[in-house]
């Protein structure tokens, strides 16, 4: 004769689920952002720890000279003992002189920029005055104390949102697919769409830093289950 072994913790409501998305934080989202975006730089404000960690995921050395890099913050920095805003000016003066291709920059904040309460977005926009509109310099945060993983991405994409180019008068309705992708697979779903008569099909983020079309207003779709 059979019994059924009672179980009460599988009633139990789950607090927090642990899995892949706690094992990074939202500074890794730039791995994949900075290989998509062409003409763009991420430059992560933070400390040694957010430079190690960015180089060991992305597999890349620093010598290489990839699209991303450290402002470090130092115990000056963080001990009030230096101006935090004079230092990242003269490492955003350094980065465009050294790399005049630069069209698009992003200050992207980290746990002791959190800490120390930097204002990157005021920070952005006092560059933005300096080097537009050569230069267009936004910024959101990949903290992990705010975000996890793809959430860094989310909050990229949020950041240039405000300043994509308005619909023209009359502009056909087109789809927007969210989210980063390969370019093989942007082809793909490009041509997926068009056999399909979906018309015109743009992505977010786009290969270039701001698109070259100006887009209708229309949700934005996302198609998480294609990857």
């Amino acid at each position: 004769m059979s019994t059924t072994i009672p179980r009460p913790h599988l009633d139990r409501p789950i607090l927090k689920e642990r899995g892949q998305r706690e094992v990074f934080c939202g500074l890794t989202g730039i791995i994949w952002l900075h290989r998509k975006i062409q003409d763009a730089f991420f430059l992560i404000v933070g400390s040694r720890t957010c430079a190690h960690l960015m180089q060991s995921a992305a597999g890349v050395m620093i010598f290489a000279e990839p699209r991303f890099g450290t402002a470090i913050i130092n115990e000056r920095d963080l001990a009030g003992l230096s101006d935090a805003n004079e230092e990242l000016d003269r490492v955003v003066d350094q980065l465009l002189a050294r790399r005049p291709d630069i069209k698009l920059l992003f200050l992207v904040g980290s746990c002791p920029s959190e800490v120390i309460k930097l204002d990157l977005s005021r920070a952005a926009h006092r560059l933005s005055g300096r080097f537009s509109p050569d230069v267009r310099i936004l910024n959101y945060s990949g903290s992990g104390i705010e975000t996890t993983f793809t959430q860094g991405e989310d909050a990229c994409l949020a950041s240039m949102v405000p300043v994509l180019p308005d619909a023209t008068k009359g502009a056909a309705p087109s789809l927007l697919i969210a989210g980063t992708l390969a370019d093989v697979v942007e082809d793909q779903i490009s041509r997926l769409a068009n056999d399909a008569g979906f018309g015109d099909v743009h992505f977010f983020p786009p290969r270039r830093p701001m698109p070259c079309r100006r887009l209708a207003p229309i949700p934005i779709s996302f198609w998480p289950s294609l990857f």
